[in-house]
This record gives C-alpha cells, sequence and structure tokens, in this order.
C-alpha cells in the first residue's frame, strides 16, 4: 500500500469543517483493501473517486487494481494537486478534476468507486440548494425524504448515477445514515439496485476518518442490472483485522431491525427482542403507539429565561395569585402566566414518579404588565436567543402550548447514558408539560412508564437506538411509534422500579 505522508498533512491547509475534508484513515485503508480483493474484475476498469481528497483511498490499492483510467475529482485545490502528482506517479492514465463533484461529476461512468463522501452540517453548504436540485434533476427526487438531507446522502446519489451495472462501490459513510430519516431514501435506493456485500463497523475506534468523532461504517456494495434481489450482507467488525459475525439479509429484516442497521451488529440479540415484541403483539399484549400519543416537549431558545426558576432566579414566596421570585431584584409573576413543567431529566433521574416537576414554564399571551414587564425586559438585556422570533418574541412558549399542547403522563428522556441512567422515562399522575428534552406520551398508564423503564427497553435501547457518542445513545419520535408499549392498563408500583420490573416480566411472560 503506497501512502504519501503529505496526502494526510495537507488536510491543514483548507477549511476542513466547511468541507468534511476527513481522510480515511489506516484501519479504514486496511479495511477497503479487503474489500477490494473480491471485487470480481480488476483488471482494465475505470477506477473513480468523485471525493478524492489527495488521492488516499485510490493511492491504497494501487498494487491491488490494474484500471484502465482513474479519475478523481476534489474540491479543494491543495490536496487535489497533490492528488495528481501521486496518483500520476502510480497509474498509467489519470484524469484529475479540481473542481465541485456535484458539478462536473455526473458526465463521468466508472466500475470501481472508493470513496468517503463529504459529511458536513446541511447549513454550512453555501451552494446547497444548487447541490439539491443537481441531484433531483438527475432523477433522484423520489429518494431526497428530505429538504436538509445531508451532503453523504446527495453524495450516495451522485455516485449511484456514476456507477454502471455491475460495478462496484466501497464507501465510508456515517453510521447515521443507517437509522435517521434522512438515510431511508438512500436505503431504499440499495434496496432496489444493490446487492449490499459487506457492512463493517471498526472496534478500534467510532471512525474510519482521520480527525472525525462521529461513528462510522464502511459498505460493500456491488450495482444489479436487475432490481430486486436477495443476496446475503457480510456483517464484519475491524479489530486489526477483519472478523465475521453473521450473514443476514436485509430483505427480510424485521421492521424493528430494517430501522437501524447498527443492530446487524447485535442481530442475535436484535433476533431475541424482536421475538419477545412480536409475541407480545400476537398475543394483544402489546401496541404500537397512534401518532397523537406522543410529542415532542417545548423548544424554549432561552431555557434560562422561559423556566422559573433559573441561573438567575428564585422562587422565594408563592401565594395562590402569585409566584415571587428574586434576582437582579424580586419580582410577584402572576401565576396565570405559569404553567408546571419538566425542565431537564437530570432533575428527574432518581425517582420514576414525578410529584413536582419543581419549575415552571412562562407561558406569556397577551402584552406583559407591571412585575412582568420588568422580567421581559431583564431578558431583553439578556440576549434570549428567542428575540430573533420577533417583537412577541416572549409569546414563543404560549404559541407552542397552544399549538402543540405538549401535555401528557409519561416523559421519555431525550438521550441517555445506559451506564448510569438508572431512570429512563418519568410518569405523573396528572397531566404536565416538558421541555424539549422529552417525548410525552398522552396517555395515562403507568404501565407503559414501567415498560420504558424495564431491561428489556435498556436492551432495546442498547441495540436499536442512535449513538451520539461511547455512553449516551437517544431514539426519535418515529422511532417511538415503531417500538410497541402495553396495551392494557394494571397495577405497577413505579415508586419501586425492581417491582415494576417484576410485573413488566410477569405481564408479557418473560422468564
Amino acid at each position: 500500500m503506497f501512502i504519501d505522508e503529505l496526502q494526510y498533512r495537507v488536510q491543514e491547509l483548507v477549511d476542513r469543517k466547511k468541507t468534511s475534508s476527513y481522510y480515511t484513515t489506516p484501519d479504514g485503508l486496511a479495511v477497503i483493501r479487503q474489500l477490494v480483493k473480491e471485487v470480481d474484475r480488476r483488471d482494465g476498469i475505470v477506477l473513480m473517486d468523485p471525493f478524492m481528497g489527495s488521492g488516499v483511498t485510490l493511492s491504497s490499492v494501487s498494487d491491488l487494481v490494474r484500471p484502465s483510467k482513474v479519475i478523481g475529482i476534489e474540491v479543494n485545490r491543495a490536496p487535489c494537486e497533490l492528488g495528481r502528482r501521486v496518483l500520476s506517479s502510480l497509474y498509467s492514465d489519470v484524469e484529475v478534476v479540481c473542481d465541485d463533484a456535484f458539478k462536473v461529476g455526473w458526465r463521468y461512468r466508472a466500475d470501481l468507486i472508493i470513496t468517503n463522501p463529504p459529511f458536513v452540517r446541511w447549513h454550512l453548504i453555501e451552494d446547497r440548494d444548487e447541490v439539491l436540485e443537481a441531484v433531483v434533476s438527475h432523477g433522484y427526487k423520489d429518494y431526497v425524504t428530505r429538504r436538509d438531507p445531508g451532503l453523504h446522502i446527495l453524495s450516495f446519489f451522485l455516485m449511484d448515477y456514476i456507477l454502471r451495472a455491475g460495478g462496484y462501490a466501497i464507501l465510508v459513510l456515517p453510521a447515521s445514515t443507517f437509522y435517521t430519516a434522512q438515510g431511508s431514501g438512500l436505503k431504499r435506493l440499495l434496496r432496489r439496485n444493490y446487492d449490499v456485500l459487506a457492512i463493517v463497523e471498526n472496534l478500534r475506534g467510532p471512525s474510519f476518518s482521520d480527525g472525525s468523532g462521529f461513528k462510522e461504517l464502511i459498505v460493500f456494495l456491488r450495482k444489479r442490472s436487475l432490481p430486486f434481489g436477495d443476496a446475503l450482507t457480510s456483517v464484519y467488525q475491524y479489530d486489526g483485522g477483519l472478523r465475521k459475525l453473521y450473514s443476514v439479509s436485509l430483505a427480510r429484516l424485521p421492521r424493528l431491525m430494517d430501522r437501524n442497521w447498527l443492530s446487524l451488529f447485535n442481530y442475535e440479540r436484535a433476533e431475541r427482542l424482536v421475538k419477545v415484541i412480536e409475541r407480545g403483539l400476537e398475543e394483544g399484549l402489546l401496541r404500537y403507539l397512534r401518532r397523537d400519543e406522543i410529542v415532542r416537549g417545548v423548544e424554549m431558545y432561552g431555557p434560562e429565561f422561559f423556566f422559573i426558576p433559573n441561573r438567575t432566579w428564585s422562587i422565594v414566596g408563592e401565594d395562590e395569585n402569585y409566584v415571587v421570585i428574586r434576582g437582579p431584584g424580586t419580582l410577584r409573576i402572576p401565576r396565570r402566566y405559569l404553567v408546571k413543567c419538566l425542565r431537564r431529566p437530570e432533575h428527574y433521574s432518581e425517582r420514576a414518579v414525578i410529584r413536582d416537576p419543581g419549575f415552571y414554564a412562562l407561558a406569556i399571551g397577551d402584552e406583559p404588565q407591571d412585575d412582568l414587564r420588568k422580567y421581559v425586559e431583564w431578558g431583553e438585556r439578556e440576549g434570549v436567543p428567542a428575540l430573533r422570533l420577533g417583537d412577541r418574541w416572549y409569546q414563543h412558549v404560549w404559541r407552542q402550548l397552544q399549538t402543540k399542547r405538549p401535555y401528557g403522563y409519561i416523559f421519555i428522556h431525550d438521550k441517555v447514558d445506559l451506564t448510569r441512567n438508572r431512570v429512563l422515562a418519568n410518569y405523573s399522575e396528572a397531566p404536565l408539560c416538558a421541555s424539549k428534552n422529552f417525548y410525552v406520551i398522552r396517555t395515562d398508564n403507568p404501565l407503559i412508564a414501567a415498560w420504558l423503564n424495564s431491561s428489556t427497553m435498556r436492551e432495546v435501547l442498547e441495540v436499536f437506538s442512535k449513538r451520539i457518542s461511547s455512553s449516551w445513545t437517544r431514539l426519535l419520535e418515529d422511532d417511538y411509534l415503531a417500538i410497541p408499549v402495553p396495551s392494557r392498563r394494571v397495577s405497577v408500583n413505579l415508586y419501586d422500579l425492581e417491582a415494576a420490573e417484576r410485573t413488566v416480566r410477569e405481564y408479557l411472560g418473560i422468564s
């Protein structure tokens, strides 16, 4: 394998964050080399990397392929020119283009694509509308599921256009590609047009990219000549060598596993959990939530203003009509503007049942007067983020309470650390509102809260959830709609989580 040290050092000359110039690590290149050896034809092919960087991926396989032509495209000038020099010394026919792949890449065709496409936040892309239009205009409208799909998603559609039928692609992609809504269209295209020959995760670190902390996977694809098929996918982990775990059929995955392909790396546990859930559904013990039963909590755009108490103001007195707060002065806030509301999960991590959330949300639906006006003026001086919402910015929370109606009885923590957090969801006998750090279930059934705090649900989170760091994980609203909850109401002691666990296991018949 040939790699010049300068091919990594040149990254220092570009805006890596803006253009997502994270080059594939030696671990990633080792995986790529193993997968290239499985390509049927490696002589006389067109080899391409439409997001070339300094040519790291194409350099790394120069001893394994004998292409008739090598094509690289790179938007950053310095790595592009370096890549041209390096690749020209390794291959006989090289075309390197220093330009935007979304502008020039559509005219090329290739038999083998090896690349680490850009993964950059959508709002940082200056010409994002033009990029999206280019992809849509080439026939991918039905596969773009969001207006902010992510550049890595659009990159795949460009590569699909370039890759000939029967050709192969080896791609380094964010793991989120395979469990978020924005990746659903990409997965649909994969099922239709590709055999997913292998999928690899890295055990030596979350990423396969230099300087990236995001979890990434390497996927090995073969483009079919005819749509749809049922080739098996090899699931690997890399720990210095490729270790095969299973061969699975993506076409036959249960619904819950198909939502999150990271579950493939825990296939046996995932399959066992799916069986428990499917049996509960068949016996009528579980059901799916309706969309109107779950809602995300309130977005505050300045919780240190919209929540009382906060860092500046503490509650020093309450009566039937007012709550007295003290900070840079003492103010009396009328109760009609205050709504009991859960603030952050860490305030409720020691107990499942909430008697009093300990916070009020400030819901101002009219023109503030007297002490409330003074509090609003303090918020303006503090530069509350909600100021960007216009002159009546202080009505922001009130409007959400009127439209979203984020009130309920069960409050699922938006993200959890499974190694430390004992309580994953809270319950209140009276309806409360919550901040955006919770998903609110409107249905009053304490057994649902017990289920969400059960060891089975912890396993579901470990296997099927979105890993956002080495220890923190989360599910999104659509995920909770795909995970059934108890359909019946039975007596359960939520003050004792071990007793609640026994109730859940007895209810589902889990030994």
